[in-house]
């Protein structure tokens, strides 16, 4: 079977590689750039610990979706604001395959099922780590577990979870996705922009009183807006799982400012935003939205 990676950055190799490692095809739908040039050399995968790593030979690397092979399932990695741009997968899309995306934020299953229509897409959440060192060189960051299902929910795509499950992931097929979702966000939410506007990896956050205090509050206001949008999530089930597996992740958001790339602003704080009643309701939300949205706004994003 061939998989397609859309997007094959720190979580997207690392996704590779399991695949890979597990007997599938890999193939990734990169933008051209200094990763797209790195993946065709291969992907290099270091250790948690840095001691060991591995190289892993994709079958093809390539923006152009002619130079790619027939794909049965196409796992959608690229940040929230570029979904649209996969679009030209759907030419390489087999018949009765299945577009999956694991990516961070609220909207991104909406604008596939736009492209790719409701009974091929999929939707999931990944508490994986992954960061990446150099292009086409990642680190295994940790992690334990994930959950996937359809968008639609008369639909089963049990075989992907199945996939994913022999390349070694703890993977969980819900038939439902969107509240996996909407608590993903709330981490997101929490820890993703604190860490971001403070430089502060996610055990640092954790022995900060008052940013504790910060992201407690950012979540409460999460589980208010996705009871508006009709899913109900449990804050403190949330806030009781992530910190009983806190580690020194560098989250994806705080890369992305370290390294002076768009972040993820409008996906995560700003869908939470999304469903604020008028301009004072969500304040903590609010706040850390206009404050990495103008970082974003001064590099030009």
């Amino acid at each position: 079977m061939i998989i397609t990676i859309a997007g094959c950055g720190a979580l997207g190799g690392f996704f590779a590689s399991r695949l890979i490692d597990a007997g599938f095809q890999v193939q990734a739908y990169q933008r051209k750039g200094e990763t797209q040039d790195a993946l065709k050399k291969g992907l290099i995968i270091k250790s948690l610990d840095l001691e060991t790593e591995r190289k892993y030979d994709l079958i093809a690397v390539s923006d152009d979706p002619s130079d790619l092979h027939f794909s049965e399932l196409v796992i959608v990695l690229v940040k929230s604001y570029s979904t649209a741009e996969v679009e030209p997968v759907k030419r390489i899309l087999k018949d009765g395959g299945v577009v999956l995306t694991l990516q961070n934020g609220i909207g991104n299953a909406e604008t596939l099922v736009d492209i790719f229509g409701e009974e091929k897409v999929g939707a999931g959440v990944v508490h994986y780590g992954a960061i990446g060192l150099a292009p086409g060189v990642v680190q295994e960051g940790g992690g334990s577990f994930m959950a996937m299902g359809p968008w639609k929910r008369d639909v089963s795509m049990k075989w992907v979870s199945d996939i994913l499950l022999r390349a070694g992931l703890n993977a969980r097929y819900v038939e439902d996705p969107r509240p996996y979702l909407w608590s993903k966000l709330a981490i997101n939410a929490m820890v993703n922009t604190t860490a971001a506007m403070t430089g502060f990896n996610n055990a640092e956050l954790m022995a900060n009183p008052l940013l504790v205090k910060l992201m407690k509050n950012i979540g409460r206001e999460v589980e208010i807006a996705a009871s508006r949008a009709g899913v109900k999530i449990d804050f403190n089930d949330i806030w009781e799982k992530f910190t009983g597996n806190v580690r020194s992740n560098i989250p994806s958001m705080l890369q992305d400012n370290m390294a002076g790339r768009k972040m993820e602003v409008d996906a995560i704080p700003g869908a939470v935003l999304n469903f604020a009643k008028d301009e004072s309701d969500l304040p903590c939300t609010r706040t850390l939205y206009a404050l990495l949205k103008s970082v974003d706004l001064s590099r030009g994003y």
